[in-house]
């Protein structure tokens, strides 16, 4: 009897060791299944579950390699040889990362390892059809960061491509013991933010030789608003920020680089913009963004062909007879006859760069206009890139109806103010 007494009570112990384990564990551990995401870059590969223990955030992922369609799969009967082809591979970037943007400061937590997945240099190759179940294990996420996104990487010319994730949701609330922080407000502002749609404007600068990422600044102009300016996330070179829609003008401030100017639109989804800088003149500040730059004033006369236009900084021509459809940034084919004419100077001067602006009547919305000048002038500069042109020669801005030649209200008198204009930039 007395043995069993003994025994009955370590059987209570255990019981009782193994319920308060299983509950520190559940208050350790914070776990989202099939958490919501709202944006990601491949459709191969799925977020199954995030869980929070008190050391990781470790994220289940599963990898679901698209079965063979009907011809396919004939043409592996008919070649046995095909049968042994491995169609693609997979692996984890080891510079993979989870980002959070919390009151205008960015985080980073680093990738710990992985599980099921082999880590790059190594690769697992995969056929048509097979999944692929494994984790990723990440620094833990401090309390209260329950939005984030997963980088893996940037899109590589070798053929990787990268599974990204962006805002992540998740269940990770904040330290109820730190009652007098300010995470009360910080819930509040993200629940106000969250009223106004927006849309995540992001890219990497790069030195335009080595294509190593570089740290620095960008300065973010949009019309009517006050210039804003973001820092990189460390070396890694990439900017990130969440924009309503609309047009944007990106400057990039690195000590010991060319500053160079973009203009981006942005509209329901999100916008990625890269840059390439080449080594020049330092620099300490960004540059003043508080209105649009002037252009370049033209020489004392400017050329009405360009088989007369000078290879001079400065120098200007409008183009003429560059059409579009109606309200659209479509070039119609009588177009292309003066397109080919600036193709073949541009060939004929191979160091000249230039900058095309695009410029609208004053009809209709402004913001509008601003939108179709900026797309008509990037359609050019398309153009003349798909025609042999280095796209590293070609800036391309649009100013909408800000600069008429103008003010008339007729038609054909406004009809000047609808031009597309080339000013040589560099000799």
């Amino acid at each position: 009897m007395k043995v069993f007494q003994v025994q009955h009570s370590m059987k209570k112990r255990l019981l009782f060791s193994l319920i308060g384990a299983l509950l520190l564990g559940a208050v350790q551990a914070q776990v989202t299944v099939k958490p919501r995401v709202e944006g990601q870059t491949a459709a191969d590969v799925f977020i199954t579950k995030v869980e929070l223990t008190s050391q990781f955030t470790i994220v289940y992922m599963r990898y679901e390699d698209p079965p063979l369609n009907i011809q396919d799969r004939w043409l592996r009967k008919l070649n046995p040889q095909m049968q042994e082809t491995s169609y693609s591979n997979v692996a984890v970037d080891p510079e993979s990362d989870l980002r959070v943007n919390q009151k205008g400061n960015l985080y980073s937590f680093k990738f710990i390892k992985a599980v099921g997945i082999p880590v790059r240099p190594d690769k697992r190759d995969v056929q048509p059809g097979d999944v692929i179940n494994f984790a990723v294990y990440f620094e833990r996420l401090e309390p209260g960061m329950e939005d984030f996104d997963l980088f893996e990487c940037r899109d590589r010319a070798n053929g990787w491509r990268c599974w990204n994730f962006y805002h992540i949701h998740i269940k990770n609330p904040a330290d109820k013991t730190k009652k007098d922080t300010k995470a009360p407000a910080v819930a509040q502002a993200s629940k106000k933010t969250a009223e106004v749609a927006t849309v995540l404007l992001s890219g990497q600068v790069y030195d335009a030789v080595t294509k190593e990422p570089l740290e620095g600044k960008i300065a973010v102009l949009r019309a009517g608003a006050k210039a804003d300016t973001l820092r990189t996330i460390g070396s890694t070179g990439v900017f990130r920020k969440n924009v309503r829609p609309g047009s944007y003008q990106l400057s990039t401030v690195v000590p010991g680089y060319e500053t160079m100017t973009a203009t981006v639109t942005v509209k329901d989804n999100a916008v990625e913009k890269d840059f390439y800088l080449r080594a020049g003149k330092k620099q300490s500040a960004p540059p003043v963004a508080t209105a649009p730059v002037k252009p370049t004033p033209p020489p004392a006369t400017t050329s009405s062909s360009m088989e007369d236009l000078k290879a001079e900084v400065g120098s200007k021509i409008e183009l003429k007879n560059i059409l579009f459809e109606t309200g659209k940034a479509v070039l119609l084919t009588e177009s292309q006859e003066n397109l080919a004419q600036v193709v073949a100077w541009m060939k004929k001067n191979p160091t000249v760069e230039i900058r095309l602006e695009g410029h609208t009547d004053a009809i209709g919305d402004s913001q509008k206009n601003m939108e179709l000048s900026i797309e008509r002038v990037e359609t050019v500069k398309r153009y003349l890139v798909n025609n042999g042109i280095n796209a590293s020669r070609i800036e391309a801005k649009g100013f909408g109806d800000t600069r008429p030649l103008s003010t008339a209200k007729s038609d054909q008198e406004r009809k000047v103010n609808r031009r597309v204009e080339l000013i040589v930039t560099k000799k």
